[in-house]
This record gives structure tokens, C-alpha cells and sequence, in this order.
């Protein structure tokens, strides 16, 4: 038996109107553990590289875990914002950039308040593509399609070890936002990656990726994004500037 077809208009409006949303989370209302799990559910099955299934979870929801947490993202909001924007004077002077700066601020700054933060992880630790690419030159078939110095696997490697977890991130995002919950993607606590893992009980050898501040949203009017057409930006068989 053939499955009916996607309604893809509505279909659509799911994949172009779920935003990184940081100022319109609502930060008084529950957000019920069974929601976060049948996301989640529908997060896992997102393609992964060889069926590694190598994902893991860590649902964060206690108050006191939370403050320790904004303690340090403030932290590294504050080098961020000194060591990346105050230096980018094209960013400074974009109105949509300074928009999305304003945003992030504010989210670094009440992300203890939001009810639900989701750190997605990987087992294993990156691949260190340096190292890789050496061991490559050094072991490399003698062949005349791999003989060459410029052939490397080391981007190959990280490529495959990201691209097993961030499609599911995306999903998961994208089942919230089904559900009238809305997420962003912030990377602020990762300088912290050691502190945090002991905190939370993450063993050294798993990465932390990102973290998911995940809140019903104040109002479900999302629109979609100013975006350059996707057919200014692609070429067909051969690069195009």
C-alpha cells in the first residue's frame, strides 16, 4: 500500500517559517516532558552516517542547573561580543545583523529563564583533521588517484561526524515548531565544554554540539525569512560567480 502524498503547501510553510526564535519565548508557560520526548522521537529519525545512531540527549530543566549554566554563557557572550563583533565593522553597521546581535543578547542574558535547554552530543570526540590527513600522506594507497599531495580525508571525516547529528538537531527544531514551541541553536556554552560535562555528568570523551533553548512561543505568527533566491546562489555543472 502507497502512502497518500505530504500536503506540500503545508509542508512548506513548516520548513520556511521555523526561526531561530530568541525574544518571543515564553518563559512562564510549562513546557511538559512528553512534548520534549516525542520531538526528540521524531528527531532519531534523521539520517546518520552508517546508522551510528551515535546521538545523545541531555534534557536540562532544573533551576539551579540553569543559573550555573547563564553564568558562564554570560561569559562567553562577553568575549564574543568583544572578540567577533566589535571587530567586524561590515556586521556593526548591517541593520538585519545588529537586529539578530540584539536578539542574541538578549537571549544570552535570560537563558536561565527559558524552561527547557537540550545540549545535543555525539560520542566521540571531533576528528582532528590535521593529524588525519597526515596519517593519510603517510598511509595512503599508491595509486595514481590518491599519489596526489592535494588529496586529503581528514574534511571528509569531520564532515561525517557533524553531519550525523545536526539533521537531527533540525528535526527536532522542526517538531517543536509543529507543536507551537519554538528553538535556536546557540554554541555559547561550549567554551566551557569541560566545565559544563562536569557538571551535568558528560563524559569527556562525548562532544557537546550545541544547545537547544526550547519555550512555547509568544504568538505562532512566524513568517518566512528575507532570503537571497536559492537560483542566485546555485550553479548547474559548473561553478559560477
Amino acid at each position: 500500500m502507497t502512502s497518500a502524498p505530504f500536503d506540500v503547501l503545508e509542508t512548506d510553510r513548516l520548513l520556511t517559517t521555523t526561526r531561530s526564535v530568541r525574544r518571543r519565548l515564553d518563559f512562564e508557560r510549562p513546557v511538559p516532558r512528553s512534548v520534549i520526548e516525542e520531538a526528540l522521537e521524531v528527531a532519531v529519525q534523521a539520517p546518520t552516517a552508517n546508522n551510528q545512531q551515535n546521538w545523545r540527549w541531555v534534557v536540562i530543566t532544573e533551576a539551579a542547573v540553569k543559573e550555573r549554566l547563564a553564568e558562564l554563557i554570560d561569559i562567553s557572550w562577553r568575549f564574543h561580543q568583544k572578540e567577533v563583533w566589535t571587530a567586524s565593522g561590515r556586521r556593526r553597521n548591517s541593520r538585519q545583523a545588529q537586529r539578530n546581535n540584539d536578539s542574541a543578547a538578549q537571549l544570552a542574558a535570560e537563558i536561565a529563564k527559558v524552561p527547557v535547554l537540550v545540549i545535543p552530543c555525539v560520542l566521540g570526540r571531533p576528528p582532528d583533521i590535521g593529524a588525519i590527513d597526515a596519517e593519510w600522506l603517510r598511509s595512503r594507497p599508491a595509486d595514481a588517484a590518491t599519489a596526489r599531495d592535494d588529496v586529503r580525508i581528514g574534511a571528509m571525516r569531520a564532515s561525517t561526524f557533524y553531519g550525523s547529528i545536526f539533521p537531527a538537531i533540525w528535526s527536532f527544531q522542526l517538531a517543536l515548531r509543529s507543536r507551537g514551541l519554538g528553538s535556536t541553536i546557540t554554541c555559547l556554552h561550549l567554551p566551557f565544554e569541560r566545565q559544563v560535562g562536569e557538571l551535568l555528568g558528560i563524559p569527556a570523551g562525548v562532544t557537546q554540539v550545541c544547545m537547544v533553548p526550547v519555550a512555547y512561543t509568544v504568538g505562532t505568527d512566524f513568517r518566512p525569512a528575507n532570503r537571497y533566491p536559492a537560483k542566485s546562489r546555485t550553479s548547474w555543472e559548473r561553478w559560477q560567480a
